[in-house]
């Protein structure tokens, strides 16, 4: 998806294509609409229109993704009095705008990117978590925006140059939602936000989502929790199944759910069994969790796939780079691609995963401080006294009720001082000074009456890089990829629930546990070990691969002892922290490498 708002002159179609032309792996089905000094555009696979434009009109729009409601969505701009020109998503799109403006994308659901424009104004917006990327450039000419960097630089005519202070965010994990591209010169539009802007340059941006005001609001009584959150699940799951699923299947409780309410919609619509896809290690026997994924798949009645991974995290690296216009932290994306390859090979073209119930189902973390500091003392007597009997130590309770007297600052000293913030997190060849700008817990710099909402609403704070990534690696494969538990509803529902009945106790996911028995089976919704892939991890490391780009490297970055790092590689004796570290930094370099 383009767009280009002229401010000298007509919108140039030639252009329009060419940007389009700049990502292939989006397809060759082309689609332009002109109004007044705006040209907005969309290619999609043969096989899959994953992009809309609207009708012909005054006002037109393109939506990249899905609108998981877009009956309800229709209902309501037609109360409205703003009925669709048809029930096209991007029609449904310009309805929406006319009736709720810069809050229209408030009120749909699902995965998406969308650009709405008159001619003389253009307005483009993201969803709620970012799934879907949107970038744009906004000078005295034109304002670009598009799905994917490169295709914005193409708009802007300007030419491919890396940005040294992203690349440096990216590899000391600084990156916020607004973070630029690495490519010099590209914006990345924020979740969660609308950009308005006009030919006399005036952009206004507009956060349409604030989780933060939804925080225990909601007046549920204990017995209604459990029906509410059966409902929501169902319906968050319902949202994203297409006819041609499978699920990510892993043998902990987040995705097993998925499958369990997955597996009886998909059999109620007459699709039969639904499928999953499962990475097993049977020569790690540390990491493999087989048994539990095959309990899940009898208990459910799964068509289960297994496979032992075989892509290692910098195959193709500079490839990937290239493709994504950046360096990707964190995740393999050679392994997302081997993932949703083979999905693709079994026939399947929508994938759902587990990911992101840590965060919609809330942490525990700073729970202690807040409740004392709101005064909400039965629930926190009631929440000692349980700690207590399941045998935590009054000691490490004194400490949880210390942190919420003790400012940050303090806290984040006495920690540096005992050597508690971990420093052998940091390397011998990095700077721990330059690692340090940022303190290790940063949790703890909020005032303590802020930090427990602080740690339920953060996610929605940081860069969205490698679900960004994740996006495109998917649509390169031929298949999209769904997260039912990151359902806005859903989400919605555990923000407002008081922190006391989300988090009984300071273990993780507790609350749900109790929620899901009797859907799982006994064996999953116990267990308390998790899987730790650190013997994985480390089968990655490719001294190779990374003597090719960090020995004598021609560009360098702040604080990496380049010296130091080629010796350590000679030497062959990586922990999992170096790794860590040094793969993220061989990707800037793979990067770099194109100049």
């Amino acid at each position: 998806m383009i767009a280009i708002l002229s401010r000298s002159g007509c919108p140039s179609e030639t252009l329009a294509r060419r940007m389009l032309a700049a990502a292939p792996h989006r397809g060759s089905c082309i689609g332009l609409r002109v109004v007044g000094s705006c040209v907005l555009g969309v290619s999609n696979q043969p096989h899959c229109a994953d992009s809309t434009l609207s009708s012909e009109g005054p006002v037109v729009a393109a939506l990249t993704g899905r609108l998981d409601n877009a009956a309800e969505l229709e209902s309501m701009v037609t109360v409205a009095g703003c009925a669709p020109a048809s029930a096209a998503p991007a029609d449904l799109v310009v309805a929406a705008v006319r009736a709720f403006g810069p809050d229209a994308p408030n009120r749909m659901r699902g995965t998406f990117a969308g650009i709405v424009t008159d001619g003389r104004t253009l307005s483009c917006f993201r969803d709620h978590v970012g799934f879907r990327p949107l970038f744009y450039r906004d000078d005295a000419s034109a304002f670009v925006a598009a799905s994917e960097p490169r295709q914005v630089l193409v708009g802007a005519r300007l030419p491919e140059e890396p940005d040294f202070e992203v690349l440096e965010r990216i590899l000391y994990g600084r990156m916020g939602a607004d973070t630029p591209a690495a490519l010099k010169g590209v914006s990345r539009l924020p979740q969660a936000t609308t950009l308005t802007t006009n030919q006399a340059r005036q952009s206004i941006p507009h956060c349409y989502w604030r989780p933060a005001e939804l925080l225990e609001t909601a007046r549920l009584g204990a017995a209604d929790v459990g029906e509410r959150f059966a409902e929501l699940l169902a319906q968050a799951v319902a949202r994203c199944l297409t006819g041609g699923d499978a699920v990510s299947l892993s043998g902990g409780l987040d995705s097993p759910a998925i499958a369990a309410v997955g597996a009886h919609e998909h059999r109620r619509r007459g699709a039969g069994p639904i499928g999953a896809l499962s990475a097993v290690f049977p020569d790690l026997p540390a990491v493999d969790e087989r048994r539990y994924i095959e309990v899940v798949a009898r208990h459910v009645g799964l068509k289960l796939h297994t496979y032992r991974p075989q892509a290692r995290a910098l195959d193709d690296v500079e490839h990937w780079c290239r493709l994504l216009g950046s360096p990707v932290p964190i995740v393999s994306v050679p392994e997302f691609s081997e993932h949703y390859s083979l999905a693709r090979r079994l026939g399947y073209r929508n994938l759902l995963s587990g990911e992101f119930a840590e965060l919609v189902f809330g942490s525990p973390r700073h729970l202690v401080g807040h409740l004392l500091t709101h005064r909400r003392w039965r629930a926190l007597g009631r929440l000692l006294l349980a700690e207590r009997r399941r045998g935590t130590a009054w000691r490490t309770l004194a400490r949880h009720l210390a942190a919420a007297i003790v400012p940050g600052r303090v806290a984040a000293s006495y920690l540096h001082w005992r050597r508690h913030d971990a420093p052998q997190r940091i390397p011998d060849w990095l700077d721990a000074r330059k690692v340090n700008e940022v303190p290790y817990r940063t949790d703890l710099l909020p005032p303590a009456r802020l930090r427990w909402t602080q740690e339920q609403v953060g996610a929605f704070e940081g860069s969205t890089i490698t679900m960004e990534a994740d996006e495109l690696c998917a649509a390169v494969a031929g298949i999209t990829v769904r997260r039912p538990l990151a359902d806005i509803d859903l989400w919605e529902f555990f923000l407002g629930l008081p922190a006391e009945l989300k988090c009984p106790d300071l273990r993780s996911k507790t609350f749900v546990r109790g929620l899901l028995r009797g859907v799982l089976p006994d064996q999953i919704v116990n267990r308390r070990d998790k899987t730790v892939f650190d013997d994985h991890v480390m089968t990655q490391i490719d001294y190779a691969g990374m003597e090719r780009f960090l020995v004598n490297p021609r560009h360098r970055l702040a604080g990496v002892d380049y010296r130091r790092l080629a010796g350590r590689l000679a030497q062959r004796n990586f922990n999992r922290v170096d790794w860590t570290w040094a793969v993220d930094l061989t990707r800037i370099h793979a990067f770099l490498g194109a100049w």
